[in-house]
């Protein structure tokens, strides 16, 4: 038989080819014990010689032919990581579409990825943003997840853990700081262009990508929500899968190196806040992404700072809190507790939609029905109430100084004829009769005529 001169070198220099003259260790076991973090290559060497006595390899032919094994592993279970120890987090740079089921409109979902050290067990979550917020969110979800907190976080450098990438030193972010402080662990960022200190975050990653992401591409999903649930049902799937070189699936690894050897989880989770300075309104209440929430009343016009995080809003002056709400995200929506109004303000709470009604009738039908309208067009009649008392005081004035109450139920006819719900609409109709607006609104819809050039045309 003849052999090649790579094959003859084979035979003469690998040890593989030659039979061995004492038992083999098992590679895949030595490699799983090592993510021990009191286990170490010399004891488990003690070890095969015991199991071994009649006869073994030495120490040296131990240690080479171990690297010689690790250099066949894929670059993300090539090097040992010792249980417990890190998590590698990144964001995927594949995205998830989110269709909006009113709209149409595709939005895109970002995937937190994190990767622990020592059994390579990946978790995985679909967040709006890579904002502050949504990567916390995720941290937190991440911990619920292992049960547990590694000693430490290897984030890659993004803007919501790394302000400025630095090898030795680098700027952490300070929310990302209290996050780790109340879970009582440690951020090391990856070094910028070192492949080595991400590998296994990277190639959890690209598998992400094209385990998960890949059998989910022609699913439409309409919310996050929906999307993590897909990703929930697959992810098992994955986690037991057995790793060919290992033997082993990461669920199994996870289960028995990297769970037992993490801290336990705080009693509570973190809770990331916001912090604005807000000023307070004529109406004793702030205004936070377009929801009320009141506070004393004796702080109309000063500047109080409002803290508030996913579910909770804390209003804050000179140091003090003055008042805590639950966070409300229903646009328009308002929350008004009684003990912050004045005593003349709290009479407002006697008013009922039927007694703000019937006080229309005195004036008219069309009134009481306006009155109504403003009431319906809010989520909840309460919310109208503001509009209505504003709507009946102006009314009273008008009463009053002598107008009619026929020409304010003329008025609140047109009103509701037109749409005109908002009480400066109606005061400008207070101001000019609604024959004249009716007048003016003819000339203006005829100058606006599509068949009409208009001055413009001849200039």
């Amino acid at each position: 038989m003849e052999l090649s001169n790579k094959e003859i070198v084979t035979k003469l220099f690998d040890p593989g080819s030659k039979p061995s003259k004492y038992p083999i260790p098992d590679w895949s076991k030595v490699h799983k014990n090592l993510g021990n973090k009191i286990v170490t290559l010399e004891l488990l060497h003690e070890e095969y010689r015991k199991d071994y006595p009649d006869g073994h390899y030495g120490y040296t032919w131990f240690c080479n032919h171990y690297k010689a094994y690790a250099k066949k592993l894929s670059p993300s279970m090539r090097q040992v990581h010792k249980a417990g120890e890190k998590v590698f987090i990144d964001l995927s740079g594949v995205r998830a579409a989110i269709a909006d089921p009113l709209t149409g409109e595709v939005k895109y979902a970002e995937i937190f990825v994190a990767v622990l050290g020592a059994s390579g067990y990946p978790f995985v979550i679909a967040v709006p943003s890579q904002k502050k917020a949504d990567f916390i969110y995720a941290h937190n979800e991440m911990f619920k997840a292992f049960g547990g907190v590694p000693e430490l976080l290897v984030p890659d450098n993004l803007k919501s853990a790394v302000t400025r990438a630095d090898r030795y030193e680098p700027d952490l972010n300070p929310d990302y700081v209290k996050l780790v402080q109340h879970y009582s662990t440690a951020i090391m960022p990856a070094r910028g262009y070192k492949p080595k200190d991400k590998s296994l975050v990277e190639q959890g990653v690209k598998l992400m990508q094209r385990w998960l992401l890949a059998r989910l591409r022609h699913t439409t999903f309409y919310s996050i929500a929906q999307l993590n649930h897909a990703i929930n049902e697959l992810m098992p799937l994955y986690r037991n899968k057995r790793m060919k070189r290992l033997g082993v699936s990461r669920q199994e690894l996870f289960d028995s190196i990297d769970k037992p050897a993490l801290k336990p989880l705080p009693a509570t989770g973190y809770e990331y806040k916001e912090l604005k300075l807000l000023k307070v309104s004529i109406d004793y209440h702030i205004q936070l992404d377009h929801v009320l929430y009141s506070v004393p009343y004796q702080l109309i016009h000063k500047k109080v700072e409002v803290w508030f995080s996913t579910k909770m809003v804390s209003v804050y002056f000179e140091g003090k809190e003055v008042a805590t709400h639950p966070r409300i995200y229903m646009r328009g929506a308002y929350s008004t507790q009684r003990s912050h109004m004045s005593s003349a303000h709290q009479k407002y709470l006697e008013w009922s939609p039927g007694r703000i009604m019937n006080w229309g009738l005195t004036v008219g039908k069309q009134t009481s029905k306006l009155l109504q309208a403003i009431m319906e067009r809010k989520p909840h009649p309460e919310m109208g109430y503001r509009s209505c008392l504003g709507l009946m005081r102006t009314y009273k004035k008008h009463i009053e100084n002598g107008m009619s109450e026929e020409q304010l139920d003329e008025i609140s006819s047109y009103a509701l004829r037109y749409q005109k719900f908002r009480l400066g609409q109606i005061k400008e109709l207070l101001k000019t009769p609604p024959k004249e607006q009716e007048d003016d609104t003819e000339i203006s819809l005829l100058n606006f005529h599509e068949n009409i050039r208009g001055s413009s045309y001849y200039e």
